[in-house]
């Protein structure tokens, strides 16, 4: 879950971590904390249907999870500096095929007067400080859901937009990468965070379109002792030329303040990742001077705002996203997203309760391919077109026959949700979400609406 990290201190002092010698008064105790999270959702997904009249159908009923246990300790330096440790562990299992649990981030901290510095695998600076759109639909809004939260087909999930739309701040693709992180401390109001990563490992052949096979046949992949995974881990060595998105740096900022009964919130936050190629030779068939598609520089920026009085919260963000992809050797064209998000709060008492609408359009500049068969069963897969072996045949006019097709990614998503809190860390949810995406191929397009209820626990 994204948390908002504030910082009371309303001045920099000298000090802090090189402030010598420095003892504990007491050592470091881990303490239990957590969350979990449970729905049913009713409603429908729209059937996905294949041109050799294949189909995949959905049912209308479903059960979802989420929770972590947190593991924390900290200690107080006798120089005033807290130092730290958190150990987040899944308490639910991200894969079928996966039997064993996942620990979710692990890093050191350590904080005072001087401002905040995290260590490790952990939310990029700029991630946490982001405000937008609120929402009472506890897990889902307009930051980000949770990982497993969607109620999408799977070609709703096969289109850039859809994905894109389930988070507005800035790097959702690669959150838990080793890095550091330091927040300064807050000054009449205003907060600034930085962070850095060596690497991030995301596979650039997902990243160019929804068809893998559109794109560059290499990158780092999950092979072993390869630095950037996106979860606590670490390894021997860290290639960098492997095409991959590398020295990643963010900056973020926001500002809280109070103007009599307003209260006011403002954010924006910066990401750059620079893209090293490979130069050994990639396999004939995947070759991007085929489909023109070209990885570049990643770029994300976000700027949001909310606005609070009598009860009343309302927000809106906007953000850029190139998805680390630049525009077509053939085409010019890009695979640029923008997002937006507007929603409404109200707090009473135990009750919250919220209206949002999010936006994305995704450029598709390196073309999409079209749906051939669907394969029902536990991935419920989508076959497409393959990539012809000639640039003419790429950019040709039979789409069956793997020639792209042009035209722009789109989803919306509309939220309302409420909450009432039954006792401390105890509430009861409900709510209901409507999605619309469209793209330009049958296997990128379709709707889904679905009421819920559900728990939400923190401890």
């Amino acid at each position: 879950m994204m948390k908002k990290l504030l910082l009371g201190s309303t001045a920099l002092v000298a000090g802090g971590l090189v402030a010598a010698p420095a003892m504990a008064a007491d050592p470091i105790k881990l303490g239990v904390g957590g969350y979990y999270q449970f729905y049913a959702q009713a409603g429908s997904i729209e059937g996905v249907y294949a041109p050799d009249g294949s189909s995949i159908q959905y049912k209308g009923l479903n059960f979802i999870q989420e929770g972590e246990i947190h593991f924390i300790g900290q200690s107080k330096l006798d120089n005033g500096t807290t130092v730290g440790l958190t150990v987040e562990l899944e308490a639910w299992n991200p894969s079928s095929a996966v039997a064993n649990s996942q620990i979710d981030e692990a890093y050191m901290f350590a904080f005072g007067d001087w401002g905040r510095l995290e260590f490790g695998s952990r939310d990029q600076a700029s991630y946490r400080m982001f405000y937008g759109a609120p929402s009472a639909l506890i897990g889902w809004g307009f930051s980000q859901h949770n990982t497993n939260y969607n109620w999408a087909s799977a070609a709703m999930l096969a289109n850039p937009a859809q994905g894109a739309a389930t988070f507005y701040t800035i790097g959702g693709q690669f959150q838990d990468v080793n890095r550091v992180n330091y927040f300064t401390p807050r000054f009449y109001g205003l907060q600034v965070g930085v962070g850095y990563a060596p690497k991030i490992n995301l596979s650039p052949n997902a990243m160019l379109t929804g068809n893998p096979a559109a794109g560059m046949g290499s990158g780092p992949g999950l092979g072993a002792s390869i630095c950037g995974y996106n979860n606590a881990t670490t390894s021997s060595n860290c290639p960098t030329n492997d095409n991959a998105w590398q020295d990643v740096f963010d900056i973020g900022a926001n500002y809280l303040n109070k103007f009599g009964d307003v209260t006011v919130a403002l954010s924006g936050g910066f990401m750059y990742a620079s893209f090293v190629p490979s130069y050994n030779l990639l396999a004939a068939n995947n070759l991007n001077t085929i489909t023109g598609a070209n990885l570049t520089s990643w770029k994300q920026w976000v700027a949001g705002v909310q606005f609070g009085f009598a009860g009343f919260t309302i927000g809106a963000s906007y953000s850029y996203d190139n998805n680390g992809i630049g525009g077509n050797y053939f085409t010019g064209g890009d695979s640029d997203s923008r997002k937006w998000a507007v929603g409404a709060m109200y707090e009473t008492g135990p009750w919250q309760m919220s209206f949002g609408w999010g936006h994305v359009n995704t450029d598709n500049g390196n073309g999409a391919r079209t749906l051939l068969t669907t394969t029902q069963g536990t991935t419920s897969a989508l076959t497409f077109a393959a990539v012809p072996g000639t640039t003419a045949g790429n950019f040709g006019t039979n789409p069956l026959a793997g020639a792209a097709v042009f035209g722009g990614y789109v989803a919306d998503k509309f939220e309302v949700g409420v909450n009432y809190a039954l006792g401390p860390g105890i509430k009861m949810v409900g709510g209901g979400i409507y999605w619309n995406v469209g793209g330009p191929v049958n296997g990128t397009s379709g709707q889904s609406w679905a009421a819920m209820l559900g728990m939400s626990l923190n401890f």
